[in-house]
């Protein structure tokens, strides 16, 4: 079976600490090479995996390259993933897959055209505990869904100059800490939900907003709430209220490999706290990528990046944010976009 040759473009913590071992380890990926501004630093970590260093655009266009990962700052995005997808590289992007609706849109649009996978990296959907969950719910356990309840925040970061919090990079609790909660609403109850109302804080003195809610509901009245932020009481969870029962799960986005998940689940017949077995969703998100291209499956996935493009663009404007403020100059969007489907 032949193995994907995966190029890195940049070279951000996220890449180094977690997703480019994941592809060296990974028995269907072969890191090929790396990508970086800062020459030095693109040879340094090259090194460290026996491939090759080069500049963004060399590594974009190199016919060896079958997949390329984009941890760019969300605000580069749309950029450089539709220059890969025009490229014919299949992407595995960093959350936020792209700044505003219409720019998802577009990549999607792109991807479709020239049938590579477009996927939005959310390693967390791919971790057991979440499969565990939701056959408690399809067991009736907890009853009818009556509220999901999502938090995710943390403390400010020590670096005030730390790229989530630029405007001009894509910076935000939304686009961050936020993208996870609005993304856990589907990996749990699927789709079908609309954002009836939104809150963001953003202090005077910063140009991103620093936390936020929102409420949302479906078809069926089943209510959501998420809470997210940048300068909070670390959260990292969920919870499920039923007709018959609660469930809480303790770590659901960031649950390292080895690590021991914990849900609790109260009913009327007493309390069950359930530890489930360590998982590498970064390796199973892997395989799934890897499986998706020798299948050619490819729609689940844009359909992925289209619903959680909406739920953020739902929450911007319930919160009050002029949506004509985010988009592109129109002669940018042109140059990025100027293969899309329409």
């Amino acid at each position: 079976m032949k193995k994907l040759r995966v190029g890195i473009l940049g070279c951000a913590k996220i890449a180094t600490r977690s997703l480019i071992p994941s592809f060296a380890a990974h028995s269907r990926f072969v890191v090929d090479a790396i990508a970086s501004r800062d020459p030095a630093k693109a040879g340094s970590v090259a090194s460290q995996y026996g491939c090759r260093a080069m500049d963004y655009e060399t590594l974009v266009t190199d016919p060896d390259i079958d997949l390329v990962y984009v941890p760019l700052p969300t605000g580069l995005h749309a950029e450089w993933v539709a220059r890969c997808l025009h490229a014919g590289k299949h992407v595995l992007c960093e959350k936020s897959l792209a700044g505003t609706l219409p720019e998802v849109e577009a990549l999607v649009a792109i991807a479709r055209q020239k049938e590579r996978l477009l996927i939005e990296n959310f390693q967390f959907r791919f971790h057991s505990q979440h499969k565990t969950i939701r056959t408690i719910l399809d067991s009736g356990k907890l009853g009818e869904i009556r509220c999901f309840r999502s938090s995710f925040g943390f403390p400010p970061f020590q670096d005030p100059n730390d790229i989530r919090y630029n405007k001009a990079l894509g910076g935000g609790a939304l686009l961050d800490a936020g993208a996870y909660t609005l993304k856990s609403i589907s990996v749990v109850l699927g789709e079908g939900f609309r954002v009836k109302a939104a809150t963001r804080w953003q202090p005077a003195d910063s140009e991103v907003d620093l936390g936020g809610g929102a409420y949302l509901e479906n078809a069926a009245g089943v209510m959501v709430e998420v809470a997210f932020g940048f300068d909070h009481f670390y959260q990292c969870n969920y919870e499920i209220w039923g007709s018959k029962g609660h469930l809480i799960a303790k770590r659901t986005f960031t649950a390292p490999p080895g690590f021991t998940p914990e849900v609790v689940v109260h009913t009327g017949a007493g309390v069950e706290i359930m530890k489930l077995l360590p998982d590498d969703h970064f390796a199973n998100m892997l395989t799934h990528c890897a499986m998706s291209v020798e299948t050619h499956s490819f729609e689940a996935e844009y359909r992925d990046c289209l619903t959680q493009a909406n739920l953020i663009q739902q929450t911007r404007e319930r919160s009050g944010e002029s949506f004509r403020n985010l988009v592109l100059d129109r002669n940018e969007r042109d140059a990025i976009f100027s293969h899309q489907v329409t």
